[in-house]
């Protein structure tokens, strides 16, 4: 028989009873999978391919106490960039001169809690694309800071979409959000933060604007607790 999903009484916990703080495996488990990004971003120069992107992800997510991943480690170089999907694998497809590399790692720690985060690496100093990073920068720290407890998760997509069009960017993101609710054992059970979810956002969020700026294919990732009080992002 397969085995139930950890699912721990605060991710159920409706409305203001949510625990005001993120539970210390989350935040553990967060902090494995950015210190994992950042060593793949650091990873992803001209001639990697996108698989020794991904060992780097992979080996620094085992050093970190990761026992295993929830879903693919997305890679994405190039036009690959501009994909990123759980149902796209890296391969092997190198970085060249001037180019991107998205890096979504989704780590399990050994106390069952999941984590979630992408960054994009620029590779080369072309001037477009450094500026286009700059502002997807501007807009994902305005929709971190827009988060507030039990807000619907319409309401961030919203602003947050605003932003993006804004700025000239396109919402690359296949199923039309910037993100999905997130629990130990579980994803989007809470669903996605797009148009049509009035879902209040309690307990943890990851929060991911996937933009097309010209030929690149950009994108952040972080995971925001909505505690009783604050809106916090896991460090």
């Amino acid at each position: 028989m397969r085995a139930e999903p950890l699912r721990p009484d605060w991710a159920y916990r409706p409305g203001p009873d949510v625990a005001p703080a993120p539970p210390a495996g989350l935040v553990a488990t967060q902090r494995v999978a950015l210190t994992a990004a950042a060593a793949a971003v650091d990873a992803a120069r001209a001639g990697a391919t996108e698989l020794d992107v991904e060992r780097v992800a992979s080996d620094t997510m085992r050093a970190g106490g990761a026992v295993s991943v929830w879903t693919t480690t997305n890679v994405g170089v190039g036009p690959n960039a501009r994909v990123c999907f759980p149902t796209q694998g890296p391969g092997e497809r190198a970085a060249q001169d001037v180019d991107v590399a998205v890096v979504d790692v989704h780590p399990i720690g050994a106390d069952g809690f999941w984590g979630d985060c992408t960054r994009t690496a620029l590779i080369g100093d072309d001037a477009e694309m450094h500026a286009a990073m700059a502002e997807l920068e501007e807009i994902h720290a305005a929709t971190l800071a827009a988060c507030r407890p039990g807000m619907p998760a319409s309401e961030l997509f919203g602003g947050c979409l605003e932003r993006i069009q804004a700025a000239g960017f396109e919402l690359l993101d296949q199923l039309g959000n910037i993100g999905h609710s997130l629990a130990a054992g579980a994803a989007y059970l809470d669903g996605f933060i797009d148009a049509g979810n009035d879902t209040p956002m309690w307990g943890a969020w990851a929060i991911e604007p996937f933009v097309g700026a010209g030929p690149w294919g950009l994108k952040l990732e972080d995971v925001v607790w909505f505690g009783r009080d604050a809106a916090v992002v896991v460090r």
